[in-house]
């Protein structure tokens, strides 16, 4: 026990007194979160924030023309701007301006649309009615090759998901203006058959309203942002980029002798390990603190959304403690395998970027493709990473992430037992 403490404050000093190695395990990390933050914001606000513009030729001038207009124009997700005219000349104004990207997206409203309209409903209304009341409109209703049309012209550099906003939205309200229509024609037919007159109060508005929300166990919901992926991405990537100083000072104890000295007084190489481990373990869970700090305190006044602790510290301190853990069990394997600082500087950054990459922590598990999503869970910082989301925007307990802190910490044994197996086999 004494030679486990004795190694721990060594460890303790060194690190101390290496100005540099302090700079780049906490300086570094913060700027990080600060700066990629900022950086991402934008893409993980919400389209309503980032309105899309459109541009109209509305050439009908009539019922569904007009509500199709008044739609897009009251709708929250989209910019619109009138292009004028109402012949083949605008028609070919409007794919010129989009051609070359004035605008992504033009809507055209085909000429005689709502007539069209009228007249299909009109055939659809006398098919359903006895041969006798074929002429219930005055004339033989006939039905159209052609329909009421909206063509819609993308920019090729269009984004799958704008094309998808605004054809949903067009039969949104293209399907509102046909009940709108019917109704009209209806309320016609209804008038001169029966002298009744109809009243066009109500029964126009939407029934059904759909509600989108995040499923949670707990009434506390948390809507994901850019600060809650960014904060614990960063936080987990610092954690681990202590692979480079710690392995780095293995290696610098090993070359210059003090290492087998050591284990000749400790009689075991597992004391220094472990006093490695404990040293570094520190130094990850004050990373941690002072990061998620910045994201509750300092991003709010850079304008970015606040990050949300939740209520599960139990869960958060210990879900960090198995991260901090896993992160000083692999800079401790990494330094006794490699032979030279030069080796485990190298192989340890450019490992640690590697399973940050496929982990999640630069893009989202969620935006990867399928083959990706199965690699990712191979890596121990998506571990980590997913652990955080379900603490964080999941309100998970200590129950709920308790097999990641397993994984966690059997990776952190895994790599005690490969570095005490290394320095035995050296010495």
């Amino acid at each position: 026990m004494l030679k486990y403490i004795a190694s721990t404050i060594k460890d303790l000093k060194l690190l101390s007194r290496d100005r540099a190695g302090l700079a780049m395990l906490f300086v570094m990390p913060l700027a990080l979160i600060i700066i990629m933050t900022l950086l991402q914001d934008s893409t993980f606000k919400v389209l309503e924030e980032r309105k899309l513009p459109l541009l109209v030729l509305n050439m009908d001038k009539d019922t569904f023309g007009i509500n199709i207009v008044e739609g897009l124009k009251t709708s929250k997700f989209f910019k619109v701007v009138d292009q004028d005219g109402d012949n083949a000349d605008a028609v070919n104004n409007l794919k010129s301006r989009v051609s070359k990207g004035e605008f992504q997206i033009g809507i055209v409203v085909n000429k005689n649309a709502t007539e069209l309209l009228r007249n299909n409903i009109k055939y659809n209304i006398v098919q359903q009615l006895p041969d006798e009341d074929s002429l219930v409109f005055g004339d033989i209703a006939i039905k159209l090759e052609s329909t009421a049309k909206i063509e819609i012209y993308f920019d090729p550099i269009t984004k799958n998901s704008f094309k998808q906003s605004i054809t949903s939205a067009l039969n949104e309200f293209s399907s509102g203006v046909e009940a709108k229509v019917l109704f009209g024609v209806y309320s016609s037919l209804l008038k001169k058959l029966l002298g009744m007159e109809m009243k066009n109060k109500g029964g126009l508005d939407k029934l059904v309203d759909i509600e989108t929300m995040y499923a949670s166990s707990d009434d506390t919901i948390v809507i994901p942002n850019s600060v809650q992926h960014n904060v614990p991405a960063w936080t987990i990537f610092a954690m681990f980029f202590i692979v480079i100083p710690l392995a780095g000072n293995i290696i610098k104890e090993r070359e210059s002798g003090i290492s087998k000295r050591l284990s000749v007084i400790a009689d075991s190489n597992m004391p220094i390990i472990l006093g490695k481990v404990t040293t570094y373990f520190f130094v990850g869970i004050i990373q941690a603190i002072s990061m998620l700090a910045v994201g509750v305190w300092i991003l709010p006044l850079l304008g970015l959304p606040q990050l949300i602790i939740g209520d599960n510290y139990i869960a958060l301190i210990i879900l960090t403690a198995a991260v901090s853990l896993a992160a000083s069990g692999y800079g401790v394997v990494i330094g006794s395998i490699a032979t030279s600082q030069e080796q485990s500087s190298i192989f340890g950054s450019i490992s640690v970027v590697i399973l940050a990459a496929i982990g999640g922590i630069w893009v989202p598990v969620f935006m990867m493709t399928d083959l990706m999503q199965k690699v990712s869970m191979l890596s121990p910082l998506n571990w980590a990473l997913v652990g955080y989301y379900d603490v964080l925007l999941r309100n998970a307990n200590i129950f709920g992430i308790l097999h990641l802190v397993i994984a966690l910490i059997s990776f952190f044994l895994l790599c005690i037992g490969i570095s005490w197996f290394y320095n035995r086999k050296r010495s």
